[in-house]
């Protein structure tokens, strides 16, 4: 772990060493890494459309900024083409009659793929001409707003044939009209995954459904959604092929499912638009365990889209696509030219040199695929996200597992732990470490599977909700038989530390941590084997004061608050969710000493701080038969800003003298770093191969080359 931190070893058994590694993306098409997502959502208000468009500077300016792909758009949400579309509606400010058209014959003159954008679901036009294909709530309103308000996303339900056959003969027209390489759609996912539009409740009472029933509506919206992809996709490659097709917003639960009808898969993740900076590593974790390639969508927007003169400062947008490409993703930039569609060309100069480092980087990326040694865990309903994109949201964007998901993906991120997301079907033997985040259901089958991958020799954390049985009265873990649970009233109850896990820290043994949120009283006197990492503590009382501050600990209860056993450590208060909420320290550091008896050889440590994404890639060598593994360090380093506001990656304190150690049974012959093009001095120690990068003001990518590579 990290330098400073102790690591414990006895106790416990360790778990066997597993890496994962997805050869399904060795063989992959080949997809640009460079995309433009040229957003063009104007409504009718907009004058003088494309006035400005000169197709050689159209060209110049995206190959001069290194940009090797494109989305241009032939409809808008606002219901718009940009083409002389005979079915319509054509904005009525297009100067360049065929907008669509110059800027696709101008990229493929360029030797830039192009993609033709089309958003479904989401059109103003449709919404004001067929009220009838509106999304109905359950109060039986719609999102169409006032007569006087501004319109923005008013959605239309996918149940309506008509919906899907006007798409289809658009998507006709764009193809036979024009040579673009992929559709890339938008707005095609059931907003809300609930609609309670007559022609929704039909259906569900034709099924013997409840429409009121909200797991009823999404599993019908589920089937509606998975339906229009498969349709969509035929029709594309009925009409051509190898023309790619793309959707927005894919990365949600029930991926599995509709992968085999995406091309590629795309994270639309603005950090600075309302996504923020956790958003994005937790989606991508996901979506990259499903077998396609996957695009990870920033902005060179100071805020979010449509954000006109807010140009991101240069140093923010390389970050972020540091922390893009670490991941094994390509990258994708949105940007919205002004009306009249001439390309900015500080905003080109500015993606130009973040897209120079990243073409630099190619050769290092391209068949590079993640290497991981733990997963965590996700179930739910389909359609729903990971993380949530704020309470404004919350209603159209539905999310699961939120705080508990992220407290543990932050955790595991700030422990340097190689992982992935997973859903809970998954092969659990490829991982040597499984986490469960405080809001998974386990069920009677998953537990039988969990045991049975401790049995194996690997390891599993958890904490609260997660490991009770699914009668409720003990934990499902078999090394935790014979412990008793029951619900602590009191918020938040108090967690005292005891054992060796924490005999180098007498400063805190008689205090008293607040375990804020959650907690459950568990009764360990009847197990065997388990080893007590802390002892409950509860107020005499419950106090509310608007949350200000709690009622003092008085009473030391013989309940524990976290145990480890053989190969399974867990805490019986909701540690993820809490630290997601909070990011009290200690849970970190009760998190990390605990990690470090279950998996005592990561694949890599680093002396970087927490604030540091370590991962780590391995790539077949092209030119031998050896191998490379590479390790990412991007430095997230935010300066201060008003409270609640985002944050800015613009000034980084950089890293100095940061030690790398990688963890691989593998004839090293030469450690270089690509971006500062120096070769580092290595050594091989008991702990692996170590060796120390100088300084990292942005990002580094170390690169462990085998012998004979």
């Amino acid at each position: 772990m990290r330098e400073g931190l102790s690591e414990h070893g006895g106790g416990v058994a360790e778990a066997v060493r597993r890496v994962w590694i997805d050869e399904r993306q060795r063989s992959l098409p080949r997809r640009p890494w460079r995309k433009v997502h040229l957003d063009f959502q104007l409504d009718e208000l907009s004058q003088g459309v494309g006035a400005d468009f000169d197709a050689d500077a159209f060209a110049a300016t995206l190959l001069g900024a290194n940009v090797d792909a494109i989305v241009v758009f032939a409809k808008n949400t606002c219901g718009w083409c940009f083409y002389p579309s005979e079915i319509g509606p054509v904005h009525p400010h297009l100067v360049e009659p065929d907008l669509l058209g110059k800027q696709v014959a101008a990229c493929r003159a360029a030797g830039i793929k192009v993609q033709a954008y089309y958003s479904y679901a989401w059109d103003e036009q449709l919404a004001e001409r067929h009220p009838e294909w509106l999304v109905w709530k359950r109060d039986r309103t719609t999102y169409l707003p006032a007569l006087d308000a501004e319109r923005f996303w008013t959605p239309l339900c996918i149940s309506h044939p008509g919906l899907l056959e006007l798409a289809l003969a658009h998507t006709s027209e764009v193809l036979e009209r024009y040579p673009v390489d992929g559709v890339w759609y938008d707005m095609v996912f059931p907003v809300g995954a609930e609609c309670y539009c007559p022609r929704c409740v039909s259906q569900l009472r034709e099924a013997g459904e409840d429409p009121l029933d909200r797991e009823a509506q999404r599993r019908h919206k589920d089937e509606l959604h998975t339906e229009l992809l498969r349709r969509i996709a035929e029709h594309v490659r009925g009409i051509r092929p190898e023309c790619e097709v793309e959707h927005n917003a894919q990365a949600c639960l029930g991926l599995a499912d509709r992968v085999a009808l995406l091309d590629n898969v795309d994270i639309e993740a603005l950090p600075t638009g309302g996504w923020g900076y956790g958003y994005f590593p937790l989606h991508a974790r996901y979506a990259r365990t499903h077998g396609r390639s996957v695009y990870g969508m920033s902005g060179k927007f100071a805020r979010s889209w449509g954000d006109y003169g807010g140009l991101k400062h240069p140093t923010q947008l390389r970050t972020e696509l540091a922390g893009i490409v670490a991941q094994g993703l390509r990258c994708d930039i949105g940007d919205q030219p002004l009306p009249g569609c001439r390309l900015d060309a500080a905003t080109y100069h500015t993606i130009g040199a973040a897209y120079g480092e990243i073409a630099r980087l190619e050769p290092w990326l391209e068949g590079a695929v993640p290497a991981t040694e733990a997963a965590i865990l996700v179930d739910g309903p389909r359609l729903a996200r990971l993380a949530s994109l704020g309470p404004e949201y919350d209603e159209r964007i539905p999310s699961v597992h939120a705080p508990a998901v992220g407290g543990l993906a932050t955790l595991l991120s700030e422990c340097q732990v190689q992982f992935d997301v997973v859903d809970s079907d998954a092969e659990l033997e490829r991982y040597a470490l499984i986490a469960l985040p405080d809001s998974l259901d386990v069920g009677a089958e998953l537990a039988q599977r969990l045991n049975a991958h401790l049995a194996g020799g690997g390891a599993l954390i958890g904490s609260h909700a997660a490991l009770r049985s699914p009668d409720g009265d003990g934990l499902w873990p078999v090394a935790f038989d014979g412990v008793t649970v029951a619900a602590s009233p009191f918020v938040p109850a108090f967690m005292r530390l005891e054992g060796e896990l924490f005999a180098d820290l007498p400063q805190y043994a008689d205090h008293e941590f607040a375990l804020y949120g959650s907690a459950d009283r568990w009764d360990a006197g009847a197990a065997q084997g388990v080893e007590l990492l802390g002892r409950l503590g509860e107020p005499a009382f419950q106090r509310f004061q608007d949350g200000w501050q709690s009622a003092p600990p008085a009473v030391q209860t013989q309940y524990a608050s976290a145990l480890l056993a053989d190969g399974v450590a867990g805490f019986s208060f909701a540690l993820a969710s809490a630290y997601f909420e909070h990011g009290y320290w200690f849970y970190r550091e009760l998190f990390e000493r605990t990690l470090a008896r279950l998996l005592p050889r990561p694949l890599v440590r680093t002396s970087a701080p927490a604030s540091a994404e370590v991962t780590l890639t391995q790539q077949r060598a092209e030119d031998a038969h050896g191998e490379r593994w590479i390790v990412h360090v991007v430095n997230y380093s935010p300066l201060r800003r008003a409270q609640g506001r985002m944050e800015y990656l613009e000034d980084p304190i950089p890293l100095c003298d940061v030690e790398i150690t990688l963890d691989r049974d593998v004839p090293i012959g030469r450690v270089y770093e690509v971006r500062s093009g120096s070769e580092l001095a290595f050594q091989e120690t008991e702990a692996g191969w170590r060796t120390t990068v100088p300084r990292v003001p942005v990002a580094a990518t170390v690169v462990y080359e085998a012998r004979g590579a």
